[in-house]
């Protein structure tokens, strides 16, 4: 084997090995999220993902369809949570203008309560987390993040 091709070679496997790290790392650091969200969620009568899908909502009503759009989620899922928000009187569903069938969900003064405590909240979590972090550093990782994201969206399989 040439000397070329050897540095080709593990030039190929520390970035292998670099992706696969950081990709476990970002695995570990989305589970770490959830549970701490879920567990400052917890007082405001929230979750993660009540959360998730009333932020989508609190500047404009939309339709579940959009919103799992937006939130990369399936409509069903969304539409379960959106069914147990409006149960807890935190979101309510009108009619939508632009589709008989396909209603608006917008946050009701209760929902938008619990949506700006648990902002809060998430505001103390990140002082308290990026306290003495270098922001050009996270800003460089939050970018990175958006990049791998972009280009592993091209490798999603086409749904015909």
């Amino acid at each position: 084997m040439s000397d070329k091709l050897a540095i080709r070679q593990h030039a190929v496997k520390k970035a292998c090995d670099a992706y696969n790290d950081l990709m476990d790392e970002v695995i570990r650091l989305s589970d770490v999220l959830e549970a701490v969200g879920n567990g400052i969620a917890r007082p405001t009568g929230l979750s993660v993902a009540r959360y998730q899908v009333l932020a989508a909502v609190e500047a404009e009503p939309a339709p579940v369809g959009t919103i799992a759009t937006q939130l990369g989620h399936t409509r069903q899922s969304v539409q379960r949570v959106a069914d147990l928000l409006v149960d807890d009187d935190l979101a309510s569903y009108r009619p939508n203008p632009a589709h008989q069938r396909a209603k608006l969900l917008e946050v009701t003064p209760t929902g938008r309560a619990a949506l700006h405590r648990m902002q809060a909240a998430y505001d103390d979590l990140a002082l308290r987390t990026t306290d003495g972090l270098d922001l050009a550093r996270l800003e460089l990782a939050r970018q990175t993040l958006i990049e791998l994201q972009h280009r592993l969206k091209t490798e999603l399989p086409s749904v015909n």
